[in-house]
């Protein structure tokens, strides 16, 4: 066998692990690149994919780890101090992630990985001028890099500029028709017309049977919508049934008892809890929780009450989910709340303090501070104890209409994977509506449940309502929230731009011929 060089032994290592990494395959890339730190501990590269390696599994903590040892023997190494950041963002540690990226950016300022990561860290906390800008930036310095006029394209949708986001879109779709992200995000935000040539664009791509899974059911999503639009539910039906069953294949080990147990769980810390000697406390900061199941109002309802000149929306912010799932299994966590006594005041003061510390990042005077996140339901018990002096705003809809908003629209590829299944889909409406029952129950008058329906059949008497109840005067910006409303970053980024309409009540009426799932509501219901 032929000699190689030092420095070409290296760099196939990096082609193959590199491959490694875009294949998924982290316990192998994990280990190939600890043998070669083993016998090479001054290799930058290898500390990058082998720390990245631990963050795609979810080992955040020795991702961080490893990434701050690094540091230690390579100071001033930009593509480390560009991790580490990026990690501390996705760990929603922002002062952190800040201080790491400002200092990569210091090194060279037009390294257009970091201006990307700084750019990401902008979005995320609600920055979307110096998110843009920060965008823009990278795309004039290179408009080739996927990742960066997606996110460019993206940051133009949540703050409702469509037509720069499809002027984007729609130049790089010229030479990169494969991307299918890309073709999703246009569908997202255009009208279809019949013989539309985006849809057919999209279909030709589907023919070469060319993809992976996850990129098939996402253009699946997008054609569906396509059809949606022109009215053709028995083929938008067809082709979002097939985006579901993708998913499904894709996480073949879910299993809806997850939910189930979880839901069990925490009514079980809370089933002896009286809640009424929770009172108000001296708290600055007063916090609007809006709750209910995905696609049920909850992104209109964030959408008026963000309007007002005394509350500062942060939107569909997972800083309480990731949290809660983080500790729920820790049985010492869980006693806090469960025999909460006085002792344990402060214990549950930190963990106030710690979500605090997290939004204050986002800057605002207001005092008043809006977060909206569907699943955060689950959490009703542990949030009126962290929060006491909280509002909660549980949304409803026609369970026909939800469910068929959550079947067919594509939503972060692991967030509800219970959406997948129309069998799991009816199971977990039946223990959230148990949930609900049982919060509703043990906090009497805590909750406040506004109804889609009501909400578009008499919109200034329901939005009243909503804002007495969350002890706002009126302003009449809240009933024209489409003019001002804050950025959407979820699914509903077209429709909550619009003023309060009537078209999708009784949505499901179109599809009925189409999806057993309406039956198995009703039949739902009568149990």
């Amino acid at each position: 066998m032929k000699n190689i060089s030092k420095f070409d032994y290296l760099k196939q290592q990096t082609e193959k692990i590199n491959k490694l990494f875009l294949l998924n395959k982290f316990d192998l890339v994990i280990e190939k690149s600890k043998k070669i730190i083993e016998k090479n501990p001054k290799q930058v590269t290898f500390y990058n994919f082998l720390a990245l390696a631990h963050r795609e599994k979810g080992n955040f903590s020795q991702a961080e780890k490893i990434l701050l040892n690094a540091i230690e023997l390579f100071h001033n190494e930009q593509s480390l101090l560009i991790n580490l950041g990026s990690t501390y963002r996705v760990l929603m540690e922002y002062e952190k992630s800040e201080k790491y990226l400002q200092e990569a950016l210091k090194i060279n300022s037009n390294n257009i990985n970091a201006i990307v990561n700084y750019a990401n860290l902008k979005r995320d906390v609600n920055d979307y001028e110096n998110s843009i800008t920060l965008y823009e930036k990278a795309y004039k310095m290179n408009n080739k890099i996927p990742t960066v006029v997606i996110n460019l394209a993206a940051a133009y949708q949540i703050i409702g500029k469509f037509e720069s986001s499809k002027n984007y879109l729609e130049s790089y779709l010229n030479e990169n028709q494969e991307d299918v992200l890309a073709h999703k995000m246009l569908s997202t935000i255009k009208k279809y017309e019949k013989n539309d040539k985006h849809q057919t664009m999209m279909l030709s791509i589907l023919e070469k049977n060319l993809l992976s899974e996850i990129d098939r059911s996402t253009l699946y999503y997008a054609i569906a919508k396509s059809y949606d639009d022109q009215k053709n539910y028995e083929k938008s039906c067809h082709f979002f049934i097939k985006g579901n069953n993708t998913q499904k294949k894709i996480h073949k080990d879910y299993s809806i008892n997850d939910e189930i147990k979880l839901f069990n769980k925490i009514k079980k810390i809370f089933e002896n809890t009286n809640f009424q000697e929770y009172s108000k406390d001296g708290s600055n900061k007063n916090f609007i929780f809006i709750v209910g199941l995905p696609r049920s109002g909850t992104t209109l309802t964030h959408q008026i009450i963000a309007s007002h000149s005394k509350v500062h929306g942060i939107g569909e912010m997972e800083i309480l989910n990731k949290f809660m799932k983080k500790n729920i299994n820790n049985e010492n966590f869980n006693s806090i709340f469960k025999n909460y006594l006085t002792e344990n005041h402060e214990k549950i003061k930190s963990f106030y303090d710690s979500y605090l510390s997290k939004i204050s990042f986002i800057k605002t005077n207001k005092n008043i501070i809006l977060d909206k996140s569907p699943l955060n339901f689950q959490w009703l018990g542990f949030i009126k104890i962290l929060f006491p002096n909280s509002k909660i705003i549980h949304c409803t809809r026609n369970l026909k209409d939800t469910a068929l908003s959550i079947y067919k629209n594509a939503f972060n590829i692991n967030s509800i994977v219970w959406s997948n299944d129309q069998d799991d889909l009816v199971k977990y409406i039946k223990i959230y509506l148990n949930l609900m029952e049982f919060w509703q129950k043990k906090m009497p008058n805590f909750i406040y449940d506004i109804n889609y329906e009501k909400l578009t059949e008499n919109k200034e008497e329901e939005v009243k309502k909503l804002l007495k109840f969350c002890e706002l005067g009126w302003e009449i910006d809240c009933l024209n929230f489409n003019k001002k409303g804050p950025p959407i970053k979820t699914v509903s980024i077209t429709q909550a731009r619009k003023p309060i309409y009537k078209t999708s009540v009784n949505l499901y009426e179109k599809y009925k011929n189409y999806l057993s799932i309406f039956d198995k509501i009703d039949n739902l219901k009568k149990v």
